[in-house]
């Protein structure tokens, strides 16, 4: 909500004369300050018990350090063995990277399509498209992704989700209008049941996986698939990165001489390319097979295992 706010401020000469380059040098110091602090609260406010009088660690050596390493390699090739895991994976890494690497081109699109180039004429419009789409995101989404779920399922909750969110993308193309920003605020809410029901849905569902490995193996791993659903998420972040400079190379785009074909390719980029990447996860996500009835006979069954 507050982050796409700084586009306004980095543009204003009256923040930053120099430019948004001074801008972002400048800001990313004063974001970084208050963010540290923050962080900080947590390690200073609540306690936990002392380990020092522990004897039940594992001794430090470089034969146990390669063993751990070792260890956690074998974790993450095990968590792709599990086929519901890689599932949830690859559904979210299409997805969600596929939105990462047409975000920057919001700014972009808005600024050269829609005000002629002129980032002081767009004023408060770049803002509006990402801090409206994130209160969007909690305040309806959230809460209708988790009605669905309860009614339809966490699946079909998920297909349904990413459906509507293509209905967003596809009126993007038509409400990014010049000379009327206030249009593509429409396509906001649509859009929104994508990302937004992505994460809500899919945490739900690593927890059933790991109920579902806890079962197979006798070990309780979440932990492992947390981490590696995690860094699929940031090593779908860097090729997003990439992607998005090889799109903008693709079509033409130069700073300085923003043309029509250039800007015309970042909107169809900015449409299809996140539709091929749900198209792609619904694909993937066809066969997912652990219903509700599934999860519950799941549990019950951890549960006697235990208790046995």
């Amino acid at each position: 909500v507050v982050a796409p706010w700084f586009w306004v401020i980095l543009y204003d000469p009256a923040w930053f004369p120099e430019g948004a380059g001074q801008g972002v040098r400048d800001l990313s110091v004063w974001v970084a300050i208050p963010c540290t602090l923050f962080a900080l609260i947590p390690a200073i406010f609540i306690k936990s018990k002392s380990t020092l009088d522990r004897d039940d660690f594992v001794p430090i050596s470089v034969g146990r350090v390669v063993t751990s390493i070792k260890d956690i390699f074998t974790g993450a090739f095990e968590a792709f063995r599990i086929k519901q895991f890689w599932q949830i994976a690859g559904a979210t890494f299409l997805i969600f990277n596929s939105f990462n690497v047409i975000a920057a081109f919001t700014f972009l699109i808005i600024v050269h399509y829609m005000f002629n180039s002129d980032p002081a004429s767009a004023g408060t419009w770049p803002a509006m498209h990402g801090s409206v789409g994130a209160l969007m995101t909690t305040f309806l989404v959230i809460p209708v992704v988790t009605w669905m779920s309860k009614k339809l399922g966490k699946k079909k909750a998920f297909m349904v989700s990413q459906f509507i969110s293509i209905v967003g993308y596809v009126l993007f193309w038509f409400l990014f209008i010049p000379g009327k920003p206030y249009l593509f605020l429409f396509a906001l809410p649509f859009h929104s049941f994508g990302i937004g029901s992505l994460f809500t849905i899919m945490m739900s569902m690593t927890a059933d996986v790991c109920d579902l490995d806890e079962l197979r193996t006798g070990k309780r791993r979440e932990g492992v698939l947390g981490a590696v659903y995690w860094w699929m998420v940031k090593l779908g972040f860097g090729i997003a990165a990439l992607l998005s400079g090889t799109i903008l190379s693709i079509v033409g785009f130069d700073a300085e001489n923003v043309t029509e074909s250039a800007v015309t390719g970042m909107r169809a980029f900015y449409s299809l390319l996140p539709i091929a990447g749900v198209i792609g996860a619904v694909l993937i996500m066809r066969n997912y097979d652990i219903t509700e009835e599934r999860a519950e006979q799941l549990k019950a069954e951890l549960a006697k295992k235990r208790a046995a």
